[in-house]
């Protein structure tokens, strides 16, 4: 690493958002409610599509490096108690849900496989019900190679599931032991192989870096096992370490974690190895074989970053479902509460789930559009932005630095500047300042 770039991550190695969304959800009010939502789904119009979310927080384990909202349990029972509350909401929601056909469905958790294949198929023929789910759709779901077994895969399949994205992480067992998440090449490569003697349209596999213990020739070695694999989508994860909002993080022992410069020369090392298999970079930190959907958005300038990650769903409205789940519809934000005691309680008294939201003002829809444009495509039109002055004089620096070529026509992030680029979004976030000496731990670092 040169010494340039080490002063830079010095610079540059703050605590920032990562824009699944803007403005992001610290920012959003408890104040918004079940008929300010209700309003905007019934007064949906037009030529549209939806995506569904659904959320299944359930886990028999917890790993440490997680910030996902997860019920650690084994009582499967749990899980039927929830299937119904779940029901329940799309029965209160349903006369107010929009008619428009579903081309993405995308299961979450927790560990949706956590569900029984007679679950799963439970909850999915209800949500028909409710929806036009279209011969064409994007169903996908997180799975977990040390829990799924084959006869669930028959059965998602069964379902019309065609994507799959499993979790990796780290097979080095001294990182594993750290995290606190046990899982074997042979688990991972069988369920892989599950997932293509089943046809599974595309197997995604996810990565996390800056985990403890975690070396340049350990994490070289596991990535160069996996990409040997050929699955069709990589993500690749800066891990986000926020003790003070993720409890079981404090397990995590600090001393262990990469600085600033390992990172970087971790994500340097799978940039190389990623690059020789022919996987193309997309946005901040997904890659995807040349003919896959993904890279055929980004090239047209239609991919979409939300809190499913990237998509080549760049209109749908997100409808989400189940505790703490959060819905994108136009210009609002909608959250459903995050404690499944408070999620019950509504549903229980006939009240739509919302914990909190939020209505985009025409200045927050026009920095989405200029921070999404970034994520997404490394580049925004110069008109788009030519009216914020101020932050057109903070980019200089950045500029300056290599991280950004502005020209009439547009601002383009750099090689150099993908490394930085949740920085250089910041710069467009209008909620930071007031949030600063306030609020010093909101965020993950940046780097």
């Amino acid at each position: 690493m040169s010494n340039h770039l080490f002063e830079l991550i010095q610079k540059y190695d703050i605590q920032g958002p990562r824009y699944t969304s803007y403005p992001t959800a610290p920012h959003w009010t408890q104040a918004f409610s079940q008929k300010e939502y209700q309003e905007k789904l019934q007064s949906l119009a037009g030529d549209k599509t939806l995506a569904l979310y659904t959320h299944i927080p359930f886990c028999e384990e917890k790993c440490y490096f997680c910030a996902c909202n997860v019920v650690i349990t084994r009582k499967k029972e749990q899980a039927d108690l929830y299937l119904k509350y779940l029901k329940k909401e799309l029965s209160l929601l349903g006369p107010s849900l929009p008619s428009f056909p579903v081309t993405q469905i995308h299961w979450g958790g927790g560990t949706p496989t956590y569900l029984t294949c007679e679950q799963m198929e439970e909850y999915f023929r209800e949500v028909e019900k409710y929806f036009s789910i279209s011969p064409s759709a994007e169903i996908s779901l997180e799975l977990d190679p040390r829990v799924t077994t084959l006869e669930q895969l028959k059965t998602l399949r069964r379902l019309g599931f065609n994507r799959v994205s499993m979790g990796v992480q780290d097979f080095d067992p001294k990182v594993q032991e750290a995290i606190h998440r046990h899982q074997t090449e042979e688990q991972t490569r069988q369920a892989y192989e599950w997932c293509r003697e089943l046809d599974f349209s595309s197997v995604n596999m996810d990565f996390v870096y800056g985990l403890p213990f975690q070396t340049r020739d350990s994490f070289e070695k596991n990535l160069k096992m996996i990409v040997a694999l050929r699955p069709d989508r990589l993500a690749f994860y800066n891990y986000a370490h926020v003790p003070w909002h993720v409890s079981y993080q404090k397990f995590i022992p600090e001393h262990a974690l990469p600085g600033a410069q390992l990172k970087v020369e971790l994500f340097e090392t799978a940039l190389a190895i990623f690059k020789e298999a022919q996987y193309l970079p997309i946005g901040l930190d997904h890659f995807a074989k040349s003919t896959d959907e993904l890279i055929h958005a980004f090239e047209a300038h239609t991919l979409r970053r939300n809190f499913m990650g990237y998509t080549t769903q760049k209109e749908s409205l997100l409808l989400a479902f189940g505790v703490s789940s959060i819905s994108d519809v136009e210009d609002i934000y909608a959250q459903n509460f995050r404690k499944l005691s408070d999620y019950y309680k509504a549903l229980d008294e006939n009240k739509w789930p919302i914990m909190k939201g939020h209505w985009l003002t025409a200045d927050d829809q026009l920095r989405r559009q200029i921070i999404m444009e970034l994520m997404c495509h490394l580049e925004v039109p110069t008109s788009l932005v030519s009216t914020l002055e101020q932050e057109l004089l903070e980019l200089k620096p950045m500029v300056q630095d290599g991280f950004l070529e502005i020209t009439s026509e547009k601002i383009r992030v750099t090689e150099l500047g993908r490394v930085f680029l949740r920085n250089i979004c910041m710069v467009f976030d209008a909620y930071l300042s007031k949030e600063t000496q306030a609020t010093p731990q909101q965020y993950s670092r940046t780097i």
